[in-house]
């Protein structure tokens, strides 16, 4: 990794937390040791690096807690810098993970306290000018919430949209995503960790501009975990996704379901993401297609 990139990420890591300016920093220190990663992303990144910071609004209360990624209040740095990179999606995994955190732009932290129980859905909303966002979702243990991710990627510029998702104990989690990428060579990543007899169900919509390729991972880690991923694409001639899912267990009676559906019209694709998510999600899809 050249001098004058590391220079650039030292002076864009001042206006964070100082343990997160030394993390981005020792991401790009060690690249050269770390496995390879996609070379389209990492060129363009390396000559042509974007190092600007999307502002993002806050919102809290007893139930919910949602802050900018790389502002988030001082009472959750300790989470944060305890899980960031660290569980779900390993920073040092690869260059291409190393590069993503070296150089991030912005994305959400959202903390859902243990116990809490959210009837209506969290929608995370809104559009994204930058090539690198992620977003970090804790769940405390025995919480029951439905989450929505519908942040398009606008940028051409080559993107990485990631999502760490981490569940306590007995927590329960539906999460819902809408991939659009504006770049022909973007990567989405869902990472997720869960703890003992904890439920997740994943629903990702690959729709008319998916991500060039998207990466599904968890690690249940404890018996009872159960995960069950349900993954909806559009037919389109000009566009061939790869999808790369990735699990693995510990502990007894702890597994994981795969689904993959295609569909050469909007509508029946629509109608079938009905039959299982919040209308919120259903209106949102619609609306893209059309």
């Amino acid at each position: 990794m050249n001098d004058e990139l590391i220079a650039l990420v030292e002076r864009a890591s001042a206006q964070t937390a100082p343990w997160l300016g030394q993390k981005r920093q020792l991401a790009l220190r060690l690249f050269d040791r770390l496995a390879a990663g996609a070379p389209a992303l990492l060129a363009d990144w390396q000559t042509d690096p974007d190092l600007g910071v999307e502002q993002g609004t806050s919102r809290g209360g007893g139930d919910l807690v949602e802050q900018p990624l790389l502002n988030v209040a001082p009472q959750f740095s300790e989470l944060l810098q305890e899980n960031l990179m660290e569980k779900a999606l390993a920073w040092q995994g690869n260059q291409e993970n190393a590069a993503h955190l070296a150089l991030l732009n912005g994305g959400r932290f959202l903390y859902v306290p243990d116990g809490t129980e959210r009837p209506a859905p969290v929608v995370l909303a809104g559009e994204h000018s930058h090539p690198n966002v992620h977003d970090l979702i804790l769940v405390g243990a025995g919480a029951t919430v439905t989450i929505i991710d519908d942040q398009p990627m606008a940028t051409t510029k080559p993107s990485f949209h990631a999502t760490e998702l981490l569940l306590g104990e007995r927590a329960h989690v539906n999460f819902y995503q809408l991939s659009d990428f504006g770049a022909r060579v973007s990567r989405q990543v869902v990472a997720c960790y869960q703890a003992q007899y904890s439920q997740l169900a994943v629903t990702t919509v690959l729709g008319s501009h998916p991500a060039q390729v998207t990466r599904l991972t968890n690690w249940l880690d404890g018996q009872g975990a159960q995960a069950d991923y349900q993954l909806l694409s559009l037919v389109d001639e000009d566009s061939f996704p790869q999808i790369e899912p990735h699990f693995k267990t510990a502990g007894p009676a702890a597994g994981v379901q795969f689904s993959q559906r295609a569909f050469a019209d909007p509508t029946a694709l629509v109608k079938a993401l009905a039959a299982t998510a919040p209308r919120i999600m259903v209106d949102r899809v619609s609306q893209r297609f059309h």
